[in-house]
């Protein structure tokens, strides 16, 4: 019996409709009301635009992560890709930069729950809502997958029963006269008086981070029944899913208040301005509770996600396998990790000044993640395959791999400043931690196991 055996296995008890809840409750779909205050005004009124643009952008990077997904069927993710078609210090370099990423997330979201909360209940203090909650959700990591899985499920329906019934409410708003008087009105998708092209190229590097979730479905591959047959769907639902209920979702926003662009007064709270604007207050408290709930299953999703990216790097030894590289017998669960994460969320408390530099380190991650996984398509299957032959396998291995990429790296370009240092200096931080390891380089990292 291997090493991994007498640890414990991963289960594999998801199925496809488990997973695209796993990968919306990642990405929670009320995110786009909790963007449209900033992104609003600073696009000019484009909100809608830039979010057709990110989900074109992620569809092609989430077609990589499925012919990837299929070669290596692991826990682990992006690092696992680059590690075995790129280069293995490049793969270790990208685990960490995507580590970022997923450690923030869950920070961010406890962090938002306890600000929100605390303002509806301000004798409950922050930190302790952020330190039950992050207890909350490592106990429900730690019973299993499938368990948060259903839990997220649940959530997911009421999201997007919340986001139905305000499109039905903004079309209903403005047929009624109000609004722009016209459900298809072609400014409030592009508007030339105010278009700029930097503004919205911006706004949709940034909503990269809102499309997350497919990634994170890909974490979860161990614990998939047949994931050969239920990746592809799973991630293609969440990330075409997404783009589509954001897009439907902003428009009618845009419909039902076009002079949000210049009368929203507090950007970080412009949703719970919208709907008094349009006469229904009440929706803005049916939102706070949704919300709240969505934050808590990200959060949750998210510290699944990360303890199984650390499981992929802990079997490796990159990472000290015997705390990062167990899991639980009892359990079945990668136990040490979902605590570890616990407590880093639980960190929140300290960076509640910050909150938006934690935020733009999320889009760091994940577009320097999302490039490298189609760097890994082109090199897997164009390069070491030699899958050249043929018009088809030139698309799909080598112009939309390669063209997302570019389009990523041009979108790069417009994360933050202060986003860009911090990740650069976490960055240097894996890399030096990995010429230590790897004695200079001159050792390559040990190999990923495919034990099941």
């Amino acid at each position: 019996m291997s090493e991994l055996q007498n640890q414990g296995q991963l289960k594999r008890t998801l199925s496809v409709p488990l997973l695209i809840g796993f990968g919306l409750a990642y990405l929670a779909p009320t995110v786009v009301f909790n963007y449209y205050g900033i992104w609003t005004p600073a696009t000019g009124g484009m909100y809608p635009l830039a979010l057709l643009i990110t989900t074109l952008l992620m569809t092609i990077t989430a077609y990589s992560y499925t012919r990837m997904v299929k070669a290596y069927p692991q826990a682990g993710s992006a690092y696992v890709y680059v590690n075995k078609s790129v280069q293995p210090h490049i793969g270790f370099l990208t685990g960490w930069v995507m580590m970022l990423d997923y450690l923030l997330l869950p920070m961010v979201c406890y962090l938002l729950l306890g600000i929100y909360i605390n303002e509806y209940f301000p004798a409950i203090p922050v930190w302790v809502i952020v330190i039950v909650l992050a207890a909350f959700g490592a106990v429900v990591n730690i019973i299993g997958a499938k368990t948060a899985s259903v839990i997220d499920t649940i959530i997911i329906i009421a999201q997007l029963a919340f986001t139905a019934a305000t499109i039905i409410l903004c079309i209903y708003y403005v047929a009624g006269g109000n609004g722009t008087g016209h459900v298809f009105t072609g400014t409030a998708f592009f508007n030339p008086d105010t278009f700029e092209v930097s503004a919205v190229l911006e706004a949709s590097a940034i909503l990269c981070v809102s499309f997350v979730g497919f990634d994170a479905v890909t974490t979860m591959a161990e614990e998939t029944k047949d994931p050969d047959k239920a990746m592809t769907p799973a991630i293609m639902g969440v990330c075409v899913g997404a783009g589509i209920v954001f897009f439907i979702t902003a428009y009618c926003l845009n419909i039902a208040w076009p002079d949000a662009l210049t009368q929203i007064q507090d950007p970080d709270t412009g949703i719970f301005e919208f709907y008094p604007a349009i006469g229904y207050d009440f929706m803005a408290d049916i939102f706070f509770v949704v919300d709240n709930c969505a934050s808590l299953v990200c959060a949750m999703a998210g510290m699944g996600a990360v303890s199984r990216l650390l499981l992929g790097m802990g079997r490796d030894n990159i990472l000290p396998k015997k705390f990062f590289g167990h899991i639980s017998p009892k359990f079945n669960t990668p136990i040490y990790n979902i605590i570890l994460v616990s407590v880093i969320g639980c960190t929140g408390i300290f960076y509640a000044d910050n909150l938006m530099g934690a935020a733009e380190l999320v889009s760091y991650g994940c577009i320097i993640g999302f490039i490298m996984v189609n760097i890994s398509v082109y090199m897997h299957f164009y390069r070491h395959e030699g899958l050249r032959d043929g018009a088809k396998n030139k698309i799909m291995y080598l112009v939309l791999p390669l063209i997302g990429a570019a389009i990523l790296i041009v979108a790069f370009f417009f994360v933050g400043k202060g986003a860009k240092i911090l990740g650069t200096i976490w960055l240097a931080i894996g890399f030096v931690y990995l010429l230590i390891k790897t004695r200079g380089f001159k050792e390559l990292p040990p190999e990923m196991t495919f034990d099941e």
